[in-house]
């Protein structure tokens, strides 16, 4: 009976723990699933996605025809003939006959392309961004490894001391030095761990904003230095050509052109059809039809002219403005890309830093190297290390920034 007690309690415990062991999930993500992830839970991206929908609606109702206006008039007419009453249903329809639809309904389609090539732009942006931070978590992480192994080959040394010091081989002085780089060290742990963490959470936000706090993610990519073998004005020339803010501006400009057109066209008035039905109590009754006009005396649409030509004006201005700023834009972030590969060249050998720390903490251990050398020794290969990763870190922000400037050539935004 205590047995069987025993077995239902461990399958209740079974029940109510399992929920939570399917929901703790670990998961790794690479850069590249960390993009996709984005595209489809990032807020931000949903933001610049629902002003293209916005913008597409006005482009919508810019095209849009007028509606028809439908009127009923009843007249009950009594001087002279009682009971006499007249019924009229009207329709009435404004008609652009100077081709002004035809000039909408392009220029909304102008504008529909602006919309979506500016969206893919800050989509690039956003991306660029996602990308850099997560080369950022990456180097603290390596960092983090860096500061731990100096702070362990510190931590061990100060014990030994410690130990040592009743044998009257070391001072009170050298413990007390050995605990101000323990003391270092371990706060320099802290901060690292602490902009981690702040990193971690800016990404899963980024990538996973409704994730169950029990999901473990893992950040997997890793780094190094991929060479580029272009040349900056081929970066330009590709940027010119694909650009989405150019793109969308050239789209603008095609736009306002055409509004441009349609406003002078709206000098012009527009002929109103009215079509009808009449009804007269004694019996008579017909179709009607009628047709009006407005006469342009006051008012020949000239502000709405002037605007739609300053608008034409100052987009074209600002592609020419872009393209200038575009070239740049590129040729800088092309030039922080081959320095950061120059600079690499001259610091790539610090990846086997590590056996400096581990030869200065055996030959410590065996009394050829004093203090001063094996705290030296650790501070060479923490520097060491963290120039080795952090180089590596700005290079790929720099391939991420020449990418978006280069309107996706190196990555194709992805």
């Amino acid at each position: 009976m205590n047995l069987s007690n025993i077995w239902i309690r461990v399958l209740a415990a079974i029940i109510i723990v399992m929920p939570s062991l399917i929901q703790a999930q670990n998961v790794s993500i690479t850069l590249s699933e960390a993009v996709e992830s984005y595209k489809e839970n990032s807020l931000e991206r949903a933001l610049v996605r629902l002003e293209k929908d916005r913008k597409i609606g006005e482009a919508i109702s810019y095209k849009a025809f007028p509606n028809p206006e439908l009127s009923l008039f009843h007249e009950n007419l009594n001087a002279g003939s009682p009971n006499y009453d007249e019924t009229t249903i009207q329709i009435s329809q404004p008609l652009e006959i100077l081709g002004q639809p035809f000039l909408r309904n392009k220029s909304a389609s102008a504008l529909n392309r602006a919309a979506e090539s500016e969206f893919q732009f800050k989509e690039q942006q956003l991306i660029g961004e996602l990308k850099s931070l997560y080369v950022y978590y990456w180097f603290l992480s390596e960092r983090l490894k860096v500061v731990e192994d100096a702070l362990s080959v510190v931590n061990e040394a100060r014990k030994s001391a410690i130990a040592r010091k009743e044998e009257g081989a070391f001072s009170g002085m050298q413990i007390q030095r050995f605990n101000i780089e323990y003391s270092k060290y371990q706060k320099l742990y802290d901060k690292i761990r602490s902009d981690l963490n702040l990193s971690r959470n800016q990404l899963m936000l980024l990538i996973f904003p409704d994730l169950d706090e029990s999901s473990t993610i893992e950040f997997v990519e890793e780094f190094g230095i991929k060479t580029i073998s272009e040349t900056k004005d081929s970066f330009v020339e590709y940027a010119l050509q694909n650009r989405s803010d150019l793109q969308q501006l050239k789209s603008l400009i095609e736009a306002s052109e055409l509004q441009y057109r349609v406003e002078k066209k709206e000098r012009f008035p527009d002929l109103n059809i009215d079509l009808g039905y009449k009804n007269q109590s004694n019996g008579s009754e017909g179709f009607v039809i009628g047709g009006s006009i407005k006469l342009p005396i006051f008012n020949q649409n000239k502000g709405k002219i002037h605007t739609a030509r300053s608008e034409y004006r100052m987009q074209t201005s600002t592609l020419a403005l872009a393209k200038r700023s575009l070239k740049n834009e590129v040729y800088s972030a092309y030039e922080e890309v081959v320095f950061l590969g120059d600079q690499w060249e001259t610091i790539q050998d610090f990846s086997s830093n590590k056996s400096i720390l581990e030869t200065a903490q055996i030959a410590y251990q065996e009394s050829q190297y004093s203090l001063l050398e094996l705290l030296d020794a650790t501070e060479a290969y923490v520097t060491g290390q963290t120039l080795f990763y952090q180089t590596i870190k700005e290079y790929n922000q720099a391939l991420f920034e020449l990418d978006v400037v280069s309107g996706g050539k190196l990555f194709s935004n992805n």
